[in-house]
């Protein structure tokens, strides 16, 4: 016999049964086995939800996670940057400094002075920046510049100490179409390697000695970082140190320059045991 359930619309659950060869009992016995499997397929796919309070709590759970580990990943990236602008602004400053020995030959024979402090008459100390401005000005002939001004907060060194800055900065600054300023510092005619300094100035409102303020030195033979392998002026691991050990107090981080463009990280800032030979990185 043919058999069909309660509701006419309603089909079997295996309608190859319904084909009259089975007894009425047994196609009766099968179709509810099924339709109790299709109740208990859909009382699971009920369990598998979610409640609101399960969501509200999971998503409770990431916002703590992403509040422990956004501060880290924020300061990676931020240093990351910080070492690609140094890079950069050397690599412009080298090639500038390049184009100006060109056209006005070896810096032996440019004819700057030297930079000093004299006093003017109310007993003021002045210092005598023409030798700075000769040569920033031939330098930034080859380099794009703004009018911006250059600018900041507060000024510490890498071990946090507050350091008190020149005040004739403004005259001897320029400004890079990316932000970044350079400062020239004192200029040494009768030295025999290093003739002068440029201190290269990351955009942010707190300088602070190798994290934001690097040391270049303008050499005969280029521009050369602070703090290489061979600087004994200002050796790494002395004047590279968030610690401090050696007690250089405001002059601290300025040995940083060349570890970051050599080695393209700032991982003094995590660990004190670096050295260029065995340990360029923390990990």
């Amino acid at each position: 016999m043919k058999l069909k359930n309660a509701n006419e619309n309603e089909q079997l659950c295996h309608p190859e049964l319904d084909s009259g060869s089975l007894k009425e009992t047994e196609i009766l016995n099968i179709n509810k086995s099924c339709k109790t499997e299709q109740s208990t397929f859909q009382n699971d796919n009920a369990k598998a939800a979610f409640t609101l309070a399960e969501v509200l709590i999971t998503l409770g759970i990431i916002g703590i996670v992403a509040a422990m580990t956004l501060p880290t990943l924020v300061a990676k990236y931020k240093e990351k940057q910080r070492v690609t602008q140094v890079k950069k602004a050397y690599s412009i400053l080298s090639q500038a400094y390049q184009m100006a020995v060109t056209e006005y030959g070896d810096i032996n024979t440019w004819n700057f002075t030297q930079t000093y402090v004299e006093t003017d008459d109310d007993g003021n100390n002045v210092l005598d920046t023409s030798g700075q401005k000769l040569v920033l000005d031939r330098l930034a002939k080859y380099m794009h510049t703004t009018s911006s001004k250059f600018e900041y907060e507060n000024y510490i060194s890498l071990s946090g100490i507050e350091v008190k800055s020149s005040t004739n900065a403004e005259k001897v600054t320029i400004s890079l179409v990316d932000g970044v300023s350079l400062v020239m510092g004192w200029m040494a005619p009768k030295e025999p390697v290093i003739k002068g300094e440029v201190a290269i100035y990351l955009p942010e409102r707190v300088v602070q000695e190798g994290v934001s303020h690097f040391y270049f030195y303008i050499t005969p033979k280029g521009i050369v970082p602070a703090g290489g392998q061979n600087d004994t002026n200002r050796p790494f691991k002395q004047i590279c140190d968030k610690s401090d050990k050696a007690g250089f107090g405001r002059a601290q981080g300025r040995g940083c320059a060349a570890w970051v463009v050599y080695n393209g990280n700032m991982d003094y800032l995590h660990c004190n045991d670096l050295d260029w030979n065995t340990k360029t990185k923390c990990k």
